[in-house]
């Protein structure tokens, strides 16, 4: 069994950046559009947090099939036995919760202040693994790929902050429903031009040796 090589994993992870951050843009671009009193269709409030459930959906989707169906059971045993993947997983199970909760409050399933806190907080949450995110590769390449993520978590957990003082402030202060979304638009910038750095992949860490070991052994 042979798994993809540095280049291909490479390729694999700008492309993931590239959508994610895309949808991101919109998302942007939709709650920039209802701030400014625009986007009155049927249903627009709960355009952009279905979005950001779609966002989250995406990824594990992205990931169980970028080697193609037939190879869904290999990528699973890499999701499973890969930190990094694992961290993945965890931050579109919250990307999902982030999106629902908006729905949910906005469709008035649930009722009490603190479901409207739901979404900002998952967005800290995921700002902060992206900070700690597990990368592999040469040193240099680590270290430049993990500085690019410390920006990516500082951008999502400042989204998460901002989106929190709108909710608890916006009526006294009308101005608190842009910030949030300009730094969404930072964050979209930083993963839409995201590229991992040569090196990446390319030297095999003893956990990642292990990794690679672990799966072809469940299927050899």
């Amino acid at each position: 069994m042979e798994l993809q090589t540095p280049e291909q994993l490479q390729f694999i992870s700008n492309v993931g950046h590239t959508i994610e951050g895309v949808l991101f843009a919109i998302v942007g671009l939709i709650a920039l559009l209802q701030a400014l009193g625009h986007a009155k269709w049927k249903g627009a409030q709960f355009t952009w947090p279905s979005l950001i459930v779609v966002a989250g959906v995406f990824l594990p989707a992205y990931i169980l099939l970028q080697r193609g169906f037939d190879q869904i059971g290999v990528s699973w045993n890499l999701i499973i036995n890969d930190p990094q993947q694992r961290q993945h997983i965890f931050m579109a199970m919250l990307l999902v919760i982030a999106g629902a909760a908006e729905i949910a409050v906005r469709a008035k399933t649930v009722q009490g202040r603190l479901w409207k806190f739901v979404a900002p907080g998952a967005l800290l949450v995921i700002g902060v693994t992206l900070l700690f995110h597990t990368q592999y590769g040469t040193p240099e390449a680590v270290t430049e790929a993990m500085r690019k993520h410390h920006y990516q978590g500082a951008s999502v957990m400042l989204v998460g902050i901002f989106r929190g003082a709108d909710i608890l402030w916006q009526k006294r202060n009308k101005w608190l429903a842009y910030p949030w979304i300009i730094a969404l638009f930072i964050t979209a910038a930083l993963l839409i031009t995201y590229r991992e750095p040569w090196g990446a992949y390319r030297t095999q860490t003893p956990q990642m040796t292990e990794l690679v070991t672990q799966v072809k052994r469940a299927f050899t």
